[in-house]
């Protein structure tokens, strides 16, 4: 009786009078940044077992949770993220602890989640805890992040990343009362960069995922919105932006986001990975960056080149996607002008090298032993040359000095805004996916003119990040990605290679952003052209 006494009064400390609390654990000490939390799980074999026989599906178990004397006989867990869905991967596995499934008013420190991301898949385990910090320095309501160590039955299982959740109790605490609508944007979907693909709430429905009840109700206003990005006149857009999107805080997580590195966001290369809130109160909305493992890598997956291709008075990734909001930004002479001086602020404020190498050392001092023993392999995806902590940290600070070195040389000296080039795969680069109704169609050719071949089709996908054309030599030739267009409702496309006295074939298909690059639409029809010194023929 004493310990389940123990467990209600310490599940509810956040309605209890203050006088009640000296001495008990507060939110804050669970998220202290100087910090490095320990916290145990105990799962049984045979609940490990199912969880992970339903991989790729992530399904949630019983399970004890214990952190210091703040103890559930009953939460539930399960894994967390791409990476752990994966059923062969040799890495550590994320895990989400739910302490209200069971018990619907069951609370940890107020909290009703909490959540261990394993800092592996794309980034390391230093990005989240060092931009969220610089993000709160900078005033933004942004998730907080420290580390942990995780025992499972007893069993050490690695430092993992300790982020607090986006959800219901986080707006509470930033937003209290305003009760607007609550989206997450996962893994990307029409229309996830802001490009207005209907005006029927619906069609945002895959990308857009609505958290809360509010977010069901109001969907209109978020269409309204992205009408707003991509049809309101140039004139007095900036004053027109700022009337319902959070604009200085936004120009803000965009320069960050920028010297950082961390690419795999709206902001960036990838258009996901962030939430957006709108505050009824002050009638914005509010951009929340979420999952901010990417960063400090120089080239990313060895073909996003993060320094080179994303320029600091130009933030717009020059071989990015399409994104009709930080078009925006770069179009208006107020926007990015503010956005500059923002962002030369932030530079010397934050990122300077001697400055950002001291916090990394701090964090990698707090956590270096531990990783002498995590279990797991020491070593991060975005860099494959990183073999271990060491040169983690190694390949980080080269990408600070770099970054400092290269932002204030382009913020001093803007020039001409880079040219942006087309999508280019790499090594075997996107695919063309299944059969698919979203498939381009009516491939045809529209004129042969020496060796150059216009070709037109039709465009069936919504929200595609590019559409790409491939091209075979010969009867018996293999397809291969040959011209890479970014956008949407690309129907036209030319190739001026093709040499004389030979036999093309060429197909097309769009492609869509995923998490892990771009995913293939099925195939259009096939068209040949012969080339002869004749003439054509088709």
């Amino acid at each position: 009786m004493r310990h389940i006494l123990r467990v209600l009064l310490l599940c509810l400390p956040i309605v209890l009078p203050s006088r009640l609390l000296a001495g008990q654990p507060r939110l804050e000490d669970f998220y202290k940044p100087n910090q490095v939390q320990t916290v145990h799980l105990k799962i049984k074999d045979t609940d490990w077992q199912r969880m992970m026989d339903a991989l790729p599906n992530r399904i949630y178990v019983p399970a004890s949770f214990r952190w210091r004397d703040v103890a559930f006989e009953k939460v539930a867990v399960r894994f967390k993220g791409n990476s752990s869905s994966n059923p062969g991967q040799p890495f550590k596995r994320s895990f989400l602890v739910r302490f209200d499934k069971y018990e619907q008013n069951a609370r940890f420190l107020g909290l009703k989640r909490v959540s261990f991301d394993n800092g592996i898949q794309f980034g390391s385990l230093f990005s989240e805890p060092i931009v969220t910090e610089i993000l709160r320095a900078e005033g933004i309501k942004v998730h907080r992040a420290n580390y942990a160590k995780l025992q499972i039955n007893g069993e050490y299982r690695g430092v993992y990343v300790n982020v607090e959740r986006i959800d219901e109790v986080f707006l509470g605490r930033h937003w209290p009362g305003s009760g607007g609508p609550l989206y997450k944007i996962d893994e990307g979907g029409p229309g996830c960069n802001f490009q207005l693909i209907s005006e029927d709430p619906a069609a945002y429905k895959r990308a857009f995922e609505r958290k809360n009840d509010a977010a069901k109700n109001e969907a209109a206003r978020l269409v309204n919105l992205i009408r707003m990005i991509n049809q309101a006149p140039a004139e007095g857009f900036a004053d027109r932006l700022a009337s319902q999107w959070e604009t200085d805080r936004f120009l803000k997580v965009t320069a960050v986001l920028l010297f950082s590195g961390a690419f795999d966001q709206l902001t960036g290369w990838n258009a996901h990975n962030y939430y957006l809130y709108h505050d009824q109160k002050t009638d914005c909305w509010n951009y929340l960056p979420w999952d901010l493992d990417v960063g400090f890598s120089e080239v990313a997956f060895g073909r996003i080149r993060v320094l080179d291709d994303w320029h600091a008075a130009w933030p717009v990734p020059r071989t990015g996607l399409p994104n009709p909001l930080m078009e925006r930004v770069v179009t208006d002479s107020a926007l990015l002008r503010a956005y500059r001086e923002t962002a030369a602020r932030i530079l010397e404020k934050h990122f300077k090298p001697e400055h950002l190498e001291n916090i990394l050392d701090a964090k990698y001092e707090l956590i270096r032993e531990d990783l002498k023993t995590d279990p797991f392999p020491h070593r991060r995806v975005t860099s494959p040359t990183d073999r271990s902590y060491d040169d983690i940290v190694t390949s980080i600070r080269t990408f600070i000095r770099k970054r400092y070195d290269s932002a204030k040389s382009q913020l001093m000296s803007p020039g001409p805004r880079p040219k942006r080039e087309p999508l280019r795969p790499q090594g075997r680069g996107p695919q063309p996916g299944p059969t698919s109704k979203d498939a381009p169609t009516m491939l045809e050719i529209v004129s042969v003119d020496g060796s150059t071949v216009k070709l037109k089709w039709k465009d069936n996908a919504d929200g595609e990040a590019g559409t790409i054309l491939q091209r075979a030599v010969g009867e018996k030739g293999t397809f291969q990605n040959l011209l890479g267009q970014p956008g949407g409702s690309i129907t036209t496309a030319t190739d001026h290679s093709p040499k004389p006295n030979g036999n093309f074939r060429y197909r097309v298909y769009s492609i869509h952003p995923t998490p892990n690059g771009p995913k293939g639409t099925g195939v259009s029809n096939v068209v040949t052209v012969t080339i002869g010194n004749a003439g054509v023929s088709r």
